[in-house]
């Protein structure tokens, strides 16, 4: 299983550096139009069009964009030799939650359709011989009004998470009421702590050892809306 996680990681640095190569090419070109715009004001040549065909043949043009160009392609033959059946049988070997988050939210272009529904079946299984190795508990994370409206966040409008990634291709998924299945992310300036009972959050003697960390995401496997009161909490199966 090391050469896939090399593979994987290899892929991360991969995606990070074309994105890096990306804004060196924009300010690259832009340095060289505002270059050139001066240089022309200075010399008063005004015969002198600066075309794109000119930007396009100039050398720190197409010194970036060949540069850009292998990256990509280095980068696009490392994600292919990845195949989906390879990749799921490492994450399926590895059975935690944060691996099977990261197979479903990840944006590398592998095929993962046929093992998306198994990933969320791991994530969802809570058998003690094949449940995924990670942690769970509940948390607040908004309030319903009289109407049944949702609200994310506490009543001074403070997130506490954003949804990140639905099954289905909703817009606007962001704050709405989370549901089952839904993979979210803490937005919170601070790790929060989370509960073992849904009727009992907030209370001290049923707090969790380890809470959910700043930043990392978690999966929806159940919510609550409190009949007592205004406020929504969901458990979360976290790392």
């Amino acid at each position: 299983m090391k050469r896939i996680d090399d593979k994987i990681i290899e892929i991360e640095k991969k995606e990070k550096a074309s994105r890096w190569l990306y804004y060196v090419i924009i300010a690259g070109v832009l340095g060289f139009l505002y270059f050139a715009s001066t240089t022309r004001k200075e010399m008063d040549l005004k015969d002198v069009e600066i075309t794109d065909l000119k930007i396009m043949q100039s050398k720190i043009y197409k010194d970036l964009d060949s540069v850009n160009k292998h990256n990509l392609q280095l980068y696009t033959d490392l994600k292919n030799s990845l195949r989906p059946e390879e990749y799921w049988d490492h994450i399926r070997v590895e059975n935690t939650v944060e691996g099977y988050i990261g197979f479903i939210t990840n944006d590398w272009g592998i095929d993962k359709v046929e093992f998306l529904p198994k990933a969320y079946n791991r994530l969802m299984d809570n058998k003690s011989e094949t449940e995924a190795d990670g942690y769970e508990g509940w948390i607040f994370v908004g309030r319903k009004n009289a109407a049944n409206e949702y609200n994310s966040g506490n009543s001074d409008g403070e997130k506490v998470i954003k949804i990140v990634y639905r099954s289905e291709d909703d817009e606007n998924i962001t704050d709405s009421e989370p549901k089952i299945g839904d993979i979210v992310q803490l937005v919170s300036k601070r790790n929060r702590i989370t509960y073992s009972r849904k009727d009992k959050v907030g209370k001290r003697g049923y707090r969790n050892e380890l809470g959910f960390r700043n930043k990392t995401k978690a999966i929806v496997v159940d919510t609550h809306p409190d009949p007592n009161s205004a406020e929504f909490y969901v458990k979360l199966k976290y790392y």
